[in-house]
């Protein structure tokens, strides 16, 4: 029997242990989290109140609905959104007319409303008179043939349909290019074509854009080693080495763990726990020799537009996405946010309409020509949609995604092969943005999904089968 005693008394200690840790655990994730919880929900309040035009109710019940115990004010003459999850931890996010909205992390709310940059941002509201697609109204040209529209209505249906309780989809905008016209566009109840909605890493993607634009401009060479005065302050620094085109590809070899989902993460501490996120980045030691492994980062992305910020100097910076790009293809919704220290936040916070995340994507169906001017290099596109040779699966080029050889495989097994062009945009809650020069179509897909359909083929398989074939 003292066996037996001695066994139980190990067992129910160990079990004892195993609750001890596992409530610590949860107690010190919550702890810990709470500064996070605080900042996060007054970033994604201040955006979608002062930025999407969405009430706070729906921002704090659908976004921020896992958060528990939140509160929060809104000063909307002074356009702040005050967040808690516990007292010491209030958090204040500031909207900057032309910059949007940015955590003064510090208190300092006055400096950041400083910043302000009263028409920066256009209006190019008399854009919505011209024919799709600088404009709204219809081109007059016939709908494009060979279209299976019953097949069509339903394949955008079922982006909308909620087959598992537990992985929800949460679509909530889809439009469909096709040769050049919308073919198919659908939205949620709450949502419409005039909506902005977050674009997260998609932003990206619209910052390879704007390097190709500062390419032809001759203000940098993504061949050059990154212009990064922290990295050459010491001669055997090995950052020095890192090029442009190796942040573009995330080939850097900078420590950083976008998937690290215990706090503290890299990703959430650089934009929402320092008020400089290209500061947070460039201070990162490499972990591997340069251009030697591939490891997708939100850091090397804020680190880049730190680096055109000193390329062009804070006016033309500021402006180089509106005058140089969103003008030019009619993106006359987006806008994008600063960080308190006045860089733009290319890793995460663009906003648009689903028309113009459409636009963007047919600038890159058409090789980065628009009605024919020429507004990227020739090459680029080609140069976002090679994979980067790190890129263990092939799954990445530069600043785009690609579908990976695994992805590639299944397609093929279940008899619907992906187009060998085809490369997409991809942002966090499922945005995406898909581009088939090949097949003439661009698809636009936005919600709030956090575990379903984040990279969803199947949908785009469905839209492809509608479609005449391939000549």
């Amino acid at each position: 029997m003292s066996r037996v005693r001695k066994g139980l008394r190990v067992l129910l200690t160990g079990t004892l242990l195993s609750v001890v840790i596992g409530f610590g655990l949860v107690f010190w994730l919550l702890w810990t989290s709470a500064e996070l919880g605080s900042a996060y929900s007054a970033k994604l309040l201040a955006s979608g109140v002062f930025v999407e035009n969405r009430t706070p109710e729906s921002i704090r019940a659908q976004e921020l609905g896992f958060i528990p115990r939140l509160h929060y004010a809104i000063d909307h003459e002074n356009k702040t959104v005050t967040a808690w999850t516990a007292p010491r931890y209030k958090k204040t996010a500031v909207y900057r007319e032309g910059l949007g909205v940015a955590l003064a992390l510090d208190g300092n709310i006055d400096a950041l409303k400083r910043q302000a940059r009263p028409g920066l941002v256009p209006d190019l509201s008399a854009l919505a008179k011209e024919p799709w697609p600088m404009g709204d109204t219809p081109t007059g040209r016939p709908r494009p043939g060979g279209i299976d529209e019953t097949r069509l209505t339903a394949a955008v249906d079922r982006m909308f349909e909620e087959p598992n309780s537990w992985y929800k989809r949460r679509t909530r905008a889809v439009l469909v290019v096709y040769n050049d016209e919308i073919i198919a566009e659908r939205y949620a109840e709450g949502f419409g074509p005039d909506q902005r909605f977050p674009a997260w890493s998609m932003s990206k993607s619209v910052l390879h854009a704007l390097y190709g634009i500062a390419v032809r401009q001759g203000k940098v060479r993504v061949k050059d080693p990154a212009s990064v005065p922290l990295w050459r302050q010491d001669k055997s620094d090995a950052r020095a080495a890192v090029t442009v085109d190796m942040l573009l590809r995330m080939s850097s070899g900078l420590k950083y763990n976008e998937f690290d989902f215990i706090p503290p993460m890299d990703l959430t501490t650089m934009l929402f726990l320092r008020p400089d996120a290209a500061n947070y980045a460039a201070h990162a030691p490499l972990i591997h020799a340069p251009d030697t492994v591939w490891s997708y980062s939100s850091a090397t992305a804020n680190i880049l537009s730190w680096i055109l910020r000193q390329a062009y100097g804070d006016d033309a910076y500021y402006g180089l996405p509106y005058q140089e790009l969103f003008r030019k293809i009619g993106m006359r919704s987006a806008v994008i946010e600063a960080d308190a220290s006045g860089t733009l936040v290319f890793s995460s916070f663009v906003f648009a309409t689903a028309r113009d995340y459409g636009r963007f994507g047919l600038l890159y169906m058409h090789d980065g020509v628009w009605q024919g001017e020429r507004i990227l290099p020739a090459g680029w596109v080609e140069y976002a949609r090679t994979a980067t040779p790190t890129a263990p699966h092939h799954e990445y080029g530069a600043h785009w995604w690609l579908p990976s050889d695994r992805d590639r495989a299944k397609a093929s097994d279940r008899g619907l092969p992906l187009p060998d062009d085809l490369f997409f945009a991809q942002g966090f809650e499922g945005q995406n943005i898909f581009v088939i020069p090949s097949r003439k179509l661009v698809v636009v897909r936005l919600g709030l999904a956090y575990f379903a359909a984040a990279i969803p083929y199947d949908y785009v398989q469905d839209i492809l089968g509608t479609l005449p074939k391939q000549d």
